[in-house]
């Protein structure tokens, strides 16, 4: 246990209390197995040991260098707490998008019973509107209203949880109208309205992006690395002594020389392409951190796409 509390004060230094705190909040909202950022960074730590050793014995085994073997060894101890954090982060904002757009259908039919019952009330109701992924998050505020929580206090706490924009308007609206005696039947109509149009133009664009998402995947993916590779095996079946003993140009040695840099040159713009796609695609669907993901998938696929290539050639 004291290698765990190294471990998240070591983490609380580089990225501070409170990203720590929003970070435990989505293992909370993810409904994770690991529940508490302890148990999150234990998890982690067995697993980056697994991996540490099945490494050293695998590199090892095959006569790596035992120096490159521990650096990479070590480097690799935080391979599945990256990957861990990277899940849950990415599960949380695919969640918290679904869960925004459920929001229009979730409004109007919370509209039909609001203003007939208290605001404790229409929270137990509105935890048992059949929306799973919001039913969830009324059903914690309910629960903690039960417990001895205030009613400001458990929707604020569901809106540090989500840290979403939209559920911060939508609890807004709440908080208003529990404080100033307002009707909300209206005023949820009418943003469940405004919501409703935004959510069909959200659609549109993604329509319309679809096609430059798919066309810059199989781009970056297939199409260049394979193009690229087959002109590189062309080249390759030249014969570079054809032009032995005119003493013209270069020499055979330099030319081969020469082209395996460029053979070098090419396989780095294979991956810097990779790379820059996955980019703009994490920047498509608003989540820079899906950059990771596409490039995991991209990277390897060109690279195989650009060998393969070159051998039909």
């Amino acid at each position: 246990m004291d290698a765990i509390i190294l471990f998240k004060n070591i983490f609380e230094m580089i990225f501070g209390i409170k990203k720590m705190k929003g970070f435990e909040n989505k293992l909370i909202v993810n409904e994770s197995k690991f529940s508490k950022i302890d148990k999150f960074i234990f998890i982690s730590v067995i697993e980056g040991l697994i991996t540490t050793i099945c490494s050293m014995i695998i590199l090892i085994y095959i006569g790596f260098e035992i120096n490159k073997t521990i650096i990479i060894s070590i480097l690799l101890f935080f391979l599945p707490l990256i990957v861990n954090y990277l899940w849950q982060d990415i599960f949380f904002e695919k969640r918290k998008k679904k869960k925004e757009l459920l929001f229009p259908e979730f409004l109007l039919e919370a509209s039909v019973f609001c203003d007939e019952n208290s605001l404790i009330k229409n929270i137990e109701k509105m935890s048992e509107i059949e929306l799973p992924l919001l039913k969830k998050d009324f059903m914690r505020a309910d629960i903690e209203i039960k417990n001895g929580s205030s009613i400001s206090d458990a929707l604020n706490r569901m809106k540090e949880l989500n840290n979403s924009r939209i559920f911060n308007r939508i609890i807004g609206i709440f908080l208003q109208c529990y404080e100033s005696g307002t009707e909300m039947s209206s005023i949820l109509k009418e943003t469940a309205e405004d919501l409703m149009e935004n959510n069909a133009i959200f659609k549109e664009q993604q329509a319309v992006m679809l096609v430059t998402k798919y066309t810059l995947l199989l781009s970056s993916a297939l199409i260049v690395p394979s193009l690229l590779g087959i002109i590189i095996g062309l080249v390759t079946g030249f014969n570079f002594g054809f032009s032995e003993g005119f003493e013209i140009g270069l020499s055979n040695i330099e030319r081969q020389e020469i082209f395996s840099y460029a053979v070098l040159g090419t396989t780095i713009y294979v991956i810097q392409f990779a790379l820059i796609s996955s980019f703009f695609l994490a920047l498509q669907e608003g989540n820079k951190k899906q950059f990771w993901v596409y490039a995991i998938l991209i990277v390897p696929i060109a690279l195989i796409c650009f060998f393969l290539a070159q051998t039909m050639g």
